[in-house]
């Protein structure tokens, strides 16, 4: 399951009413901006003022013209948006290195920004290196610690050769860099280019520094620790939104910033890192591929299309611990995103993708927040629907602290050609966080929708509604009592109550309350005529119970109960029971009908239990 950008492993469940732990804070990165490097790797260095990389598309230098000792220059941003140059130096070739069939480059990158940095930055992925001549080397993409300016350069060619692919209907998958031979190991260290370790250690991506905006701190941070128990090489950080205004003419240019965004506006999700070459309207950047998930897998869903953004660097900044990364502003939008291979990313200049709206309006301690946040994939839709509720509704309370929270979302797609629209509301309570809950909620069960094996499904609209406040209140189911004489008299479930067929069986639920008074909540049955000297039995049940069995049910984690088609799917999305309800069920027997009755209470419901009825 994916929650606000971030995977959570299956089976892993939040627990409604239990505390959060405490939140820990990184180290002061603005909220301006995030323009780290994109699902990128390394890349290399700057120096001052660069001359303007060579015109139109420079011819790529075959690798075997590489030897160690070529020299030549690269270009990127380290500050604001003019490229700047910085030199290589070649200290040799590995073979395969990058995937079978394509080598990597390695050379030294030196600069002032560089020796400042104290190392390749992550942001720097895609800076095009020439040779002396002005011919395309290839694009920085690789690099070994966070303290060696050693890079692994993509060869210019693999690059250009993703031009003449056909668009993608998925993501690729990126190899695994080779590890280098014993002999070029010692080479390296011998030069002090880097440590015995980084060296054994081989070329790899730089851990991805993930950008979102909308959030609190606090929220990215609970993602962020997520992330580091179950061992995934990325942090996230905060950024500031996306506009979704166009680029200027022009601004796309090699050695620039280039970003990639899964969504803009109020929840802008993204990285940015640099463009190589612009070719005939197209651009080519990173260096290697951008869909890569944080475990390594590909990411999941349909066809390649993302919008492709200018930039504006702020700074590079160092981090002992992460290794040094450009914070940015994202930009206007430049194109859209249509490749994503072992060897870079392409995109066609221009507008930018279709998209998906995500509208949202919180409401909580007297203010309404409103945002708009644009999607670029179905499959990301309900990740970015719970960091957009989170973000509205964090942001009208101000806080992330405990109370209830009410939501209403509608939801409007196409699957097989139809269109289909349904309306979910629930109701949420947490004695830590009121809001979290909500947005794993609606995210799981989009992404049931979304991950469906029936048919290809496209959100084209969501629109949510919530509200908060600081009032934590829970029911639980206690007992039963039944009316006899016009009295309440209880009675042991395991012996069930009686009933005369063709009356009124009169029942009454009794609910303990969280810091409350005992609540009973009246229930009444037609008992048929038919069911006379036989038994039936009566179920109840509190939504947290009740929702909690349905969506094991639509997850998979619950055998035989699951939905036979994607009509039966959207009736049981549709259905599954609020937390608030208690639910009553009147079952005639083995085989007979069920009757089910409903009432919605003010706070959240949890317990289950079920008894006979003895009709005579």
């Amino acid at each position: 399951m994916w929650i606000g950008g971030v995977r959570v492993p299956d089976g892993e469940k939040f627990v409604k009413g239990a505390p959060l732990r405490k939140s820990s804070r990184h180290t002061a990165i603005p909220a301006i901006a995030l323009a780290v490097a994109a699902p990128l790797v390394v890349s290399t260095p700057v120096t001052a003022h660069a001359d303007p990389a060579p015109a139109g598309c420079p011819a790529p230098v075959p690798v075997a013209q590489v030897g160690d000792g070529t020299t030549g220059w690269g270009l990127t941003v380290s500050k604001g948006t003019t490229p700047e140059r910085f030199t290589v130096k070649v200290q040799g070739v590995l073979k395969d290195g990058i995937a079978p069939g394509v080598d990597m480059i390695l050379a030294e990158a030196d600069s002032p920004a560089l020796d400042k940095a104290g190392s390749i930055w992550a942001g720097m992925s895609g800076s095009p290196v020439y040779t002396q001549d002005g011919r395309l080397l290839g694009a920085v993409g690789y690099g070994f610690s966070g303290t060696s300016k050693l890079a692994g350069i993509t060869p210019a060619q693999a690059m250009y050769d993703i031009l003449k692919k056909p668009e993608q209907a998925r993501a690729a998958q990126a190899s695994k860099p080779a590890r280098l031979p014993a002999s070029l190991q010692r080479t390296l260290v011998s030069r002090g280019l880097v440590s015995a370790s980084a060296a054994q250690s081989g070329p790899s991506r730089l851990p991805l520094p993930l950008a979102i905006s909308g959030l609190s701190q606090k929220r990215v941070d609970h993602l962020n620790r997520k992330l580091a128990r179950e061992g995934a090489k990325v942090r996230m950080f905060r950024t500031g939104a996306a506009s979704g205004r166009p680029a200027g003419a022009g601004e796309v240019v090699p050695g620039g910033n280039f970003g990639v965004l899964q969504s803009y506006g109020t929840v802008t999700w993204g990285a940015i890192g640099t463009t190589t070459a612009v070719c005939d309207g197209r651009a080519l950047a990173f260096g290697h591929p951008y869909f890569t998930d944080f475990f390594g897998s590909p990411m999941p869903g349909g066809p390649v299309r993302l919008t492709a953004v200018t930039g504006d660097a702020v700074a590079v900044v160092p981090d002992s611990s992460y290794g040094a990364f450009k914070l940015a502003n994202f930009g206007g939008i430049a194109g859209t995103l249509t490749q994503d291979r072992g060897a870079g990313v392409a995109a066609r200049l221009g507008a930018g993708p279709a998209s998906t709206p995500i509208r949202a309006k919180a409401t909580a301690d007297g203010t309404t927040r409103t945002g708009l946040t644009h999607v670029n994939r179905t499959v990301d839709v309900p990740d970015l629907a719970a960091s957009q509720l989170w973000s509205s509704l964090d942001g009208a309370r101000d806080q992330i602290t405990a109370g209830t929270s009410l939501t209403s979302w509608k939801v409007r797609g196409v699957a097989a050609g139809k269109p289909f629209e349904f309306t979910v509301a629930n109701r949420f309570a947490d004695r830590s966080d009121a809001t979290l809950e909500a947005g794993v909620d609606i995210a799981t069960k989009l992404a049931v929708l979304a991950d469906n094996p029936y048919t290809a499904v496209r959100f084209t609209g969501l629109e949510l509604v919530a509200s908060a406040n600081g009032s934590y209140g829970q029911y639980t189911l206690r007992g039963m009592q039944v009316k006899q004489g016009g009295k309440w008299v209880p009675f042991k479930l395991d012996r069930g109550v009686r009933a005369a067929a063709g009356k009124t069986l009169t029942l009454r639920a009794v609910l303990g309350a969280y810091r409350g008074p005992v609540k009973t909540v009246e229930y009444r049955f037609q008992v048929p005529k038919k069911l006379k000297g036989k038994s039936a039995s009566i179920a109840f049940g509190g939504g947290l119970d009740l929702s909690s069995g349905a969506m094991d049910c639509l997850t998979g984690q619950a055998d035989g109960c699951g939905p036979r088609s994607f009509a039966d799917l959207l009736t049981k999305v549709r259905t599954v029971p609020r937390n608030d309800a208690l639910i009553a069920r009147f079952s005639h027997g083995r085989g007979g009908p069920t009757f089910t009755q409903q009432k919605l209470l003010n706070h959240i419901v949890g317990g289950e239990f079920s008894f006979a009825v003895h009709v005579r």
